[in-house]
């Protein structure tokens, strides 16, 4: 399950990293804290999480997409 997960900076500046499972590691390779605030994915969108990692962005605009079509 793919999820945002926080991580802290400077004078409480939080980028949001995308990690694609609740153990690993975020897209852009950043190991982040267990204990980092954590929100779904439909969150991207809205202004609380105005800055989203940008090397995670990428990272996922390059995946490969999933199709409903398996046949």
């Amino acid at each position: 399950m793919t999820t945002l997960r926080a991580e802290y900076g400077v004078a409480t500046a939080v980028l949001w990293h995308i990690v694609p499972d609740a153990n690993g590691a975020a897209l852009c390779h950043r190991l982040l804290s267990s204990i980092a605030e954590v929100r779904p994915m439909t969150d991207a969108d809205c202004e609380e999480v105005s800055q989203l990692c940008p090397r995670c962005r990428t990272a996922l605009e390059r995946a490969p997409r999933e199709t409903d079509d398996q046949s």
